[in-house]
């Protein structure tokens, strides 16, 4: 199997046990990489930092880990009081064509995410000495113009998949909750085809949810490390850990995500690699069961599980 770790880097920091993303908190890039990697190091893994253009400069030099884009179109607020937070980059919204301060990259035409994509590959290929040519829509939010202009820009991998997911702001729905890679077809990004792009998607729990330390206080540790043995027990050729860069300023994430690695790197055949390195596998059915989940059952796993059947019920 192999295991990718992709982190989305952005400014930000912990309280609570929820991640803020305040602008003004550039430990969030300058502490939270270095502790991620400091972790990482521990089990020889590897990690593709998506990286958002306004925190290339503070961006720790020399990483030796693959530098990816991070694209978050408009410019928001979100949260409320001392909780609230500005979302878009400050960078991009100077220097590329945006229409609207929608934080929706599908709200914008391809001309614009084209220009969005083309001058943040630029701007982290003159900050950083490497052109990134694997992709994060910022709130998981593409479209088909999307992966028209990845491919226009050169652009090999895309991480923004979550199986299953289909909030407002982005439609994943019609990927299984176990996915595997796949490239789209040329005219619905959620259906396979040839484009020359590999949609890599996250690894997603039972009933729903993306693989990320960040939800330890959510469903718990064991709850991770089920999904894991999911996809493990029956040769799932992909795992796919994503979290973001601020939740490792704050102990309680960094050892959750030195646990959950510790976990995975105890099973045999385990290899890390970046994001860059996957390719489509062959055709291999992965069926979604609910056994490896029985031992980490707990009261907020079965709320979960009912308030999501009582939707779809709805």
């Amino acid at each position: 199997m192999d295991v990718i770790i992709v982190c989305h880097t952005e400014f930000g920091f912990v309280r609570n046990k929820k991640v803020i993303y305040e602008k003004k908190a550039t430990q969030g890039v300058t502490k939270g990489v270095l502790n991620l990697m400091g972790v990482a190091k521990r089990y020889k893994a590897k990690v593709t930092f998506a990286v958002m253009p306004e925190v290339a400069e503070y961006f720790p030099k020399d990483t030796g880990q693959e530098i990816g884009l991070h694209v978050h179109a408009g410019w928001e607020t979100f949260g409320q009081g001392k909780d609230a937070y500005e979302v878009g980059d400050a960078y991009l919204r100077v220097h590329s064509k945006q229409s609207s301060a929608s934080t929706v990259l599908r709200d914008y035409s391809y001309d614009e995410q084209f220009d969005m994509i083309c001058r943040g590959k630029k701007y982290l290929a003159e900050i950083l000495g490497s052109a990134p040519t694997t992709f994060v829509a910022g709130r998981w939010s593409l479209n088909n113009d999307t992966v028209k202009a990845l491919v226009a820009n050169g652009f090999t991998h895309d991480c923004s998949a979550q199986p299953g997911a289909k909030p407002a702001h982005h439609d994943w729905s019609r990927l299984p909750r176990i996915c595997m890679p796949y490239h789209p077809h040329e005219h619905d990004y959620q259906k396979k085809g040839a484009a020359p792009l590999l949609m890599v998607p996250g690894a997603q729990y039972f009933p729903g949810g993306g693989v990320n330390p960040e939800m330890v206080p959510w469903v718990g540790l064991a709850w991770l490390k089920a999904c894991f043995s999911e996809y493990y027990r029956q040769g799932a050729p992909l795992f796919h850990i994503c979290l973001h860069s601020p939740c490792m300023t704050d102990d309680y994430f960094i050892s959750a995500m030195d646990r959950l690695l510790e976990f995975i790197a105890g099973h045999e055949q385990v290899h890390f690699k970046c994001a860059r390195e996957i390719q489509e596998y062959p055709n291999r059915h992965v069926a979604a069961t609910m056994l490896p989940y029985l031992a980490g059952l707990n009261l907020a796993i079965i709320k979960s599980y009912f308030l999501s059947s009582f939707k779809i019920f709805l």
